[in-house]
This record gives structure tokens, C-alpha cells and sequence, in this order.
């Protein structure tokens, strides 16, 4: 990435990362309250609006040096991880339970709940590494 002629050298968007990434998880904190009708609407509109542009952000700046991509690419894949597992393989196993079982109530796991555990997947896989430090 090249940098223009800047008497202070690169811009470093470290600091900016952490708390960005601190406003994320508050907002995801602040968006599932919301979803659960545990706070008002206006809370959780603000929420989704500080979690949306704090990862747009995050998301624009992400391969500003290797430790913040490291960060990045942590969550991502934890995210990743957690999508594909609601998605796929928690789905398979209530279905072999409930066949065993013979409980054939139907999916118990609703679909539309991937994007908050992704999102909390990648939250948690960013501020764990970002905590733990490798």
C-alpha cells in the first residue's frame, strides 16, 4: 500500500481499531437486547447504526498494517466458522437426534439467527485475539 509524501510517516489505524472494536461489540450487545425486546426500538436502531458503521470502517481500513489484518482475518474465519456451523452442521445433528428420537417437530434452529452468530462469532475471534495478543 503506498502511502502520499507525509511528514509524519503512515497513517496508523491501531488505535482507531480497538475502538472500533469495542463500539462493535457494545452495539451487538445493544442489537440483541433490541431483538429480544429487552430495550426500546430507538436503542436498537442506534445500535445497528453504530455496529454497521464501526465494522464498515473496520472493514475499509483492515489491511492498513499486518497486525490489524491479522485481527481481521481472526474474525472473519471465526465468523466463517460459526455461520457454517448453524447453518450446516447444527441442522444435521438436531435432525439425527429428532430421527432417533422420533420427535419430528421440524427445525428448531431458525436460519434468520446465522447473522448474529457470525457477527458474534467475529467479534469474539477479533477482541479474543486482539486480548490474547498471537
Amino acid at each position: 500500500m503506498s502511502y502520499p509524501e507525509d511528514p509524519h510517516g503512515p497513517r496508523s489505524y491501531g488505535r482507531m481499531h480497538l475502538v472500533l472494536s469495542h463500539v462493535a461489540a457494545v452495539s451487538f450487545i445493544v442489537m440483541v437486547l433490541a431483538a429480544a425486546d429487552l430495550v426500546g426500538d430507538a436503542f436498537g436502531v442506534i445500535g445497528i447504526t453504530f455496529g454497521v458503521l464501526s465494522i464498515v470502517f473496520m472493514f475499509t481500513t483492515r489491511n492498513s498494517d499486518e497486525w490489524i489484518a491479522s485481527l481481521w482475518s481472526a474474525g472473519a474465519n471465526a465468523g466463517f466458522f460459526a455461520a457454517m456451523a448453524w447453518l450446516i452442521v447444527l441442522p444435521f445433528a438436531e435432525g439425527f437426534y429428532d430421527g432417533l428420537t422420533g420427535n419430528e417437530s421440524g427445525q428448531d434452529l431458525p436460519a434468520d439467527l446465522a447473522s448474529y452468530v457470525a457477527l458474534g462469532a467475529f467479534l469474539v475471534g477479533f477482541n479474543l485475539k486482539r486480548i490474547r495478543g498471537y
